[in-house]
């Protein structure tokens, strides 16, 4: 009957053909007979497509069988008219049911066919899904009803009441791709091929045979073949995620693509928050992947169709961003995600009346009054923007937030296929290296060695296969400009809020996140399977997004301490690598300087070993056998979990022009200089007291007779600050070099406090580290598990480069300053020096049960880090040493009791405090004053500093600082 109604001319219902209906005649024409035919016929068919069973076995075949899969751009009029005969014939009741089971066993039609080479089951699925959603009524009852929706899976009768049994049913499941098993992806890439590794710091391109170009070119043939073939099913993806955005079908009040952008928030939202983290009926991670790669597309197809209306009022796809004012607005849910500025309360209580300036309005009587801003008003905020439809915007906003929940993480999850990978093949070549070496007559060694071999070559073809699907799929180079995409728009979202001031605290903190993830997956998962270096624009992408971290890492209107760190963090892994670095370099010099003050500024408020690393990455390369990727007695894995883990692994690449800047700040501002100085010194003695704290309790759990039990916490909290101990040495390097006349200039105020602690500070360390048998030594030989990192080079190779510099590459004047004041401090002693280039220290008692490597001699010329230049300057500093110490004579003082400084009891009191009168010594007030304002004693403010015949001994500085601070 449905061939025969499609010879008819017009529709059956409500008159959809061309030509009006014909007058009404006595004799029944034969449309009219076969509608009541169908009437009949109906009538015992409705109540049982009520049965699921009667629906997957009998309705969801008869629409498979009128199904048309060779070109699913042109409508199905055959189920067009089944669809129609359905919503026309059947009660309320029946259809709703009925087509709720479609869908259902549709869905598990799609999910669980199995993926054969040709993906005909997939494509069968989605074209007939796609002829449906073609269908006016259906598409809005399933969009409303079932998509995003409580999905009624049966009925049953209770008290003649019926009761609903619900289970969520996503619509985002058809638009994923299932991969094929092994046996499918076996027979789509016949001929594996893998990427050898490479050694360290080797960039040449490897010499392969015939063979391995030949396996090569068949299987990027069979990845290109896989590709093609995926993207015509994710072309009828696209199709219905069109259908579903459709804008012109008003029904009470609301569009198809005003429907789907609700049920879109509602499936963010419940994939958002506790959801997620408890995994309750959320969307699969590789599901929100492949949802955000077609609403990327169809938003993109939307926006660009959009902006041609009004090219001059509305921007293309490319330029695409979203305005401030929907950040501010009342009816945008954001869920559980946080402002920049903090909860949308709390800023509608602190700005609420910079909004209504910026928006140019005014609240007078409870009354909404437009006001026409002032050419002042006008500089303070510019103009709100409009850059695409309302409807668009709110979709764009929603795909930010689904990559952010879902599709990033599977991102991560899909590269550690590959660095399993790399693994394999460098397990295989170890492997056939072995059977090379391995005499014959070792017959079992080489039997097992060969069986190993195999495991791996299994291994290999097994993920190669599978890493086919990910450079077909996942990393592809549509997949990559998707994501590049995104990133431009986050940046310009964030860069357009910015332009609002204390209005930029309104933008949810995840489109932060958003910027920093999207270029950490380009960088470390799309790339090297998809190269950066093939995005359109990527100079001009790496210029903007460095432009984002120096000037939003210090930015003060970001409140959220996880989104501050994790800005840190990514500028501290961006300077990491060489290319990076020179794109920084490159970036406007106000903004470069801007970058050095911020981070030499005090550590208030933020994450300051973060900010620490990024000025040891700025010196590494530079420092006293400081060229190395890793510690020389460390081979690190290859794998590395996190992205931190594997920039810190980079080659050295030193920045001299910002090393000259951070030159240029200390000379020219000393009152920061000071400050930056005075901070380094307290943090690097706090976190060296913290380390030998943590080693004495380690101490004296291994001197125990019981069995020794040590926390793998308490281990790697005493390995964390040792590291951040010599990063903050390792700056303090850089200082001493760039500016040391901060240390030894007389003219400069606080250069004798600065270096007296310094050499006090560095003769500590030595004393504790080189100690034959003492704590350092006895510890430090037993190779404990998660303490690989303390060891003597790092911590000793950072106190030679100070004092060569402070010693030996100043001026006569200096170089006498800088041996006086290392000679009279009481703890420093010269076979410490000497212990360097092997010399032995007098021990300590040795520790009950712990058999350290007595034999062991620590010696720097056996470390290929530190080359002859460096051994020689070292031999002269310890031979200039020694001969000064000769003639040397340490003035001793005889001090009173009474007037001896109750703060240090070191030297004699030689500074009065104004008003309070109070006293102590120079030393300890000069300390006192760079911080804070007050007595050591009562508190009192100072307001004045006198010597003890009542002449100002400090400037007027230390008060000025201490009072703005």
């Amino acid at each position: 009957m449905v061939e025969e109604e499609m010879n008819d001319e017009g529709a059956l219902v409500a008159g959809k053909g061309d030509n009006p209906p014909p007058p009404l005649m006595e004799v029944r024409s034969k449309k009219c007979s076969l509608y009541l035919v169908a009437a009949h016929i109906f009538d015992k068919l409705a109540p049982l497509l009520k049965s699921a069973y009667v629906v997957e076995a009998c309705l969801l075949k008869f629409l498979l069988k009128h199904n048309d899969t060779s070109d699913f751009l042109q409508p199905v009029q055959k189920i067009l008219k089944v669809l129609d005969l359905m919503w026309s014939l059947m009660q309320d009741f029946e259809l709703k049911p009925c087509l709720e089971h479609l869908m259902v066993s549709m869905l598990s039609s799609y999910r669980f066919s199995p993926v054969t080479p040709d993906f005909k089951n997939p494509r069968i699925y989605l074209t007939l899904l796609l002829a449906i959603l073609r269908h006016h009524q259906t598409r809005r009852f399933l969009l409303e009803f079932v998509f995003y929706h409580l999905e009624v899976l049966f009925y049953h009768k209770c008290d003649s009441l019926t009761v609903c049994i619900f289970d969520k049913i996503k619509f985002p499941i058809f638009l994923h791709i299932k991969p094929p098993d092994d046996a499918g992806l076996a027979d789509i890439v016949p001929t594996v091929w893998w990427e050898r590794n490479k050694k360290e710091g080797d960039d040449s391109i490897p010499n392969e045979s015939a063979e391995e170009r030949e396996r090569k070119t068949k299987y990027e043939a069979a990845c290109h073949k896989l590709q093609e073939k995926v993207e015509d099913i994710e072309a009828i993806q696209i199709e219905l995620l069109k259908i579903l955005l459709y804008h012109k079908d008003v029904v009470a009040g609301k569009t198809t693509r005003v429907v789907f952008i609700e049920k879109f928030r509602l499936f963010l939202k419940d994939n958002t928050g506790m959801a997620r983290i408890h995994e309750f009926n959320t969307c699969p991670l590789p599901v929100g992947l492949c949802f955000f790669h077609r609403m990327v597309k169809v938003l993109r197809y939307f926006w660009d169709d959009f902006q041609k209306e009004n090219p001059v009022r509305f921007v293309s796809s490319s330029e695409a961003f979203m305005p401030i004012q929907e950040f501010w607005s009342d009816t945008r849910d954001y869920f559980e995600f946080q402002r920049c500025g903090g909860s949308l309360s709390h800023l509608n209580k602190i700005l609420g009346v910079e909004v209504n300036k910026a928006q140019g309005i005014e609240i007078k009587d409870g009354q909404v009054i437009l006001v026409n801003k002032t050419d002042e008003e006008l500089l303070e905020y510019p103009e709100t923007e409009m850059p695409s439809g309302n409807s668009l915007m709110e979709l764009l906003d929603g795909v930010a937030v689904l990559y952010h929940i879902a599709s990033h993480k599977q991102l991560g999850k899909m590269s550690t296929l590959r660095d399993n990978l790399m693994e394999y093949v460098l397990s295989l070549e170890d492997t056939e290296k072995k059977l090379k070496l391995c005499p014959t007559e070792l017959s079992e060694v080489r039997m097992e060695l060969e069986r190993a071999r195999i495991v791996f070559m299994e291994k290999i073809t097994e993920q190669a296969r599978q890493m086919a699907w990910v450079i077909a799929v996942i990393y592809s180079k549509s997949k990559q400009e998707d994501v590049a995409w995104l990133l431009g728009v986050a940046m310009k979202t964030v860069e357009k809020a910015s332009r609002y001031k204390q209005l930029f605290q309104y933008m949810p903190e995840f489109y932060i996140e958003i910027v920093i993830n999207t270029y950490n997956a380009l960088k470390n998962y799309f790339h090297p399977t998809s190269p950066m270096e093939q995005i359109p624009h990527i100079d001009e992408l790496n210029q903007k997004y460095a432009m984002f971290l120096i000037t939003n890492f210090a930015n003060n209107r970001i409140v959220i301490s996880d989104a501050r760190d994790n800005i840190i963090q990514a500028l501290a892994c961006f300077t990491c690598y060489e290319k990076s670095l020179k794109v920084l370099e490159t970036l406007p010099v106000n903004n470069q300087i801007a970058m050095m003050l911020s981070l030499i500024a005090p550590y208030e408020n933020r994450s300051w070993a973060q900010t620490n690393w990024i000025l040891v990455r700025i010196w590494k390369g530079c420092g006293f056998g400081f060229r190395y990727s890793h510690l020389p007695h460390l081979v690190p894995s290859k794998v590395q979990l996190t992205e931190f883990g594997t920039a810190s692994l980079q080659p050295p690449c030193p920045s001299k022009v910002f090393q000259n800047y951070m030159k240029e700040i200390l000379y020219v501002e000393p009152e920061v200089a000071t400050r930056f100085l005075d901070t380094l010194l307290s943090q690097l003695n706090w976190s060296f007291s913290e380390f030998i704290g943590m080693m004495q309790e380690i101490q004296q759990v291994l001197s125990r007779t019981e069995p020794r039990l040590l926390e793998t916490r308490q281990l790697k909290i005493c390995s964390t600050c040792f590291e951040i101990s010599v990063c903050l040495f390792r700056v303090l390097e850089m200082s001493v070099n760039i500016a040391s006349d901060l240390f030894l200039d007389p003219a400069k105020p606080s250069s004798d406090l600065l270096l007296s602690r310094l050499i006090q500070l560095v003769c500590q360390v030595l004393n504790r580290i080189t100690m034959k048998g003492g704590m350092f030594d006895s510890v430090v030989s037993l190779y404990i598990t998660g303490m690989e990192s303390v060891t003597y080079y790092p911590i000793l190779s950072v106190i030679a480069g100070i004092l060569i510099h402070l010693i030996l590459k100043t001026d006569h004047a200096s170089q006498a300053q800088a041996t006086i004041a290392l000679l009279s401090d009481h703890s420093f002693h010269l076979k410490t020096l000497e212990f360097m280039l092997g010399a032995k220290v007098p021990s300590e008692k040795p520790i009950d049960n712990i058999d350290s490597l007595k034999d062991r001699v620590f010696d720097f010329r056996h470390y290929k880090e530190v080359n002859e230049e460096e051994i020689q300057a070292l031999q002269q500093l310890i031979s200039h040493i020694r001969q000064q110490q000769e003639t040397f004579v340490r003035k001793e003082q005889v001090v009173k009791d009474e007037d001896i400084c109750t703060i240090c009891y070191a030297n004699p009191k030689s500074a009065m405090f104004q008003p309070c009168g109070h006293q102590s010594c120079r030393t300890c007030i000069s300390q006192q004053m760079m911080s804070k304002k007050e007595c050591f004693f009562c508190k009192a403010v100072i307001v004045a500093v006198l010597n003890l015949q009542g002449q100002p001994i400090l400037p007027d500085r230390h008060a000025r600082h201490s009072s703005t601070k």
